[in-house]
């Protein structure tokens, strides 16, 4: 037998793994929110492999750093600090930043220590304690980016995670990815006209992690982040703003993009103010070169398709957009096809209201191109010369 069949999952769970793919891509089709995704993966994966806990993660494909997420019978509130410091102060086994380096989808806490879970502090200092056993972490990744993760866990009675059950799981990830990717775009073309402070906001969070000042700015984004209404009510502030205050006492500062309530996509910086662990974090709604990034990541347009859908927002026809690109006609309407269905625009005035009037018009205007990566360019780059 070979390594492949080996980790392939065998015909008894073919068919489980069969309907709940199916599952998920109908799901999928529905447009949920990121949050209802993964909530409603918590009855699926189950089907397939046995979990006693289901917690989805999205992230900052640029940064890694989680930006919100479900979790379902995860770690208590108890011991959630302990970890944060461990996944952003302290090395580990099986830490994200390792996971993608390795090129691998998912890979189980035993499998990473050898089955020698005490050589990790995570087990040792959280999941032992509170009866948790194996971890399988799941990047939620294409050929582009990292978008989001995937941890199951079970109890401390159960046995790890096989090769074989991960091997299913992975089975599942280009279904959720897609799923999670849509639900990035969900609002993309509403997201120009909600109201924004003008200022950026600012809060101050103490050395044990409680908020102590917040402006009105800071206040509007955290209701967008769906965090605490007032400054007493510490224990709500969300996951994100706290990953980010363990990484920036740890590192100096900490970055990251999280899309809020409305749709608006929202930049925060924290930074280490004094030796004694006091951090500052100043939120403000992101800028066009930083949302239309995300999006054409999102989106999944390729480096030609990109400069086709570009060279649309510049009014080209079809017939100039191929003696620009040097390529033909029938090879344009191929791009733009392509660039209709990834969007889920039906023409090029859908596609205009969406990249351009909520998010193109300021850098184009500015001389900003994009460039092959999805984000924007410095001013003065050329978006019309061909690939190479």
């Amino acid at each position: 037998m070979t390594s492949s069949e080996r980790n392939a999952p065998n015909a008894r769970n073919a068919t489980s793994l069969g309907r709940a793919r199916a599952r998920i891509e109908r799901l999928c089709r529905e447009l949920p929110d990121a949050i209802t995704l993964f909530a409603r993966l918590n009855g699926i994966i189950p089907a397939v492999v046995p979990v006693d806990g289901v917690c989805g993660l999205t992230l900052d494909p640029a940064t890694l750093l989680h930006t919100g997420g479900y979790h379902e019978k995860g770690v208590p509130h108890s011991h959630l600090l302990r970890l944060l410091e461990i996944e952003y102060g302290e090395e580990d086994v099986n830490q994200f930043p390792e996971l993608v380096r390795s090129d691998r989808t998912a890979a189980g806490l035993w499998q990473a220590t050898r089955r020698r879970p005490h050589g990790s502090a995570r087990y040792r200092d959280v999941y032992q304690p509170v009866g948790m056993g194996d971890e399988l972490r799941v990047l939620l990744r294409d050929q582009r980016a990292v978008w989001g993760a995937l941890i199951l866990h079970r109890g401390g009675d159960r046995p790890p995670f096989t090769v074989e059950e991960t091997a299913a799981v992975e089975a599942l990830v280009p279904a959720v990815t897609q799923g999670l990717r849509r639900s990035y775009l969900r609002h993309d073309a509403t997201v120009a006209g909600t109201e924004a402070p003008g200022a950026a906001g600012l809060l101050t969070f103490d050395p044990d992690g409680g908020l102590d000042r917040i402006t009105a700015g800071g206040q509007w984004c955290l209701d967008q982040l769906g965090g605490a209404p007032s400054p007493t009510a510490a224990a709500r502030i969300s996951q994100p703003l706290l990953h980010m205050c363990a990484k920036a006492r740890r590192t100096g500062e900490a970055s990251v993009r999280i899309r809020g309530r409305s749709g608006r996509w929202l930049s925060l910086v924290a930074t280490r103010v004094d030796k004694d662990g006091r951090v500052a974090v100043i939120i403000q709604p992101s800028h066009p070169e930083h949302t239309v990034g995300i999006m054409m990541e999102a989106y999944g347009l390729t480096p030609r398709e990109q400069q086709v859908a570009q060279l649309v927002i510049y009014g080209m026809t079809d017939t100039e957009i191929a003696k620009r690109l040097t390529i033909s006609t029938h090879t344009v309407r191929d791009h733009l096809k392509k660039v209709f269905d990834r969007t889920g625009t039906n023409g090029r005035s859908q596609l205009l209201h969406i990249l351009y009037f909520a998010h193109y018009r300021p850098d184009i205007e500015a001389g900003r191109a994009m460039g092959t990566s999805g984000w924007f360019t410095a001013a003065g780059s050329d978006p019309t010369q061909p690939l190479r």
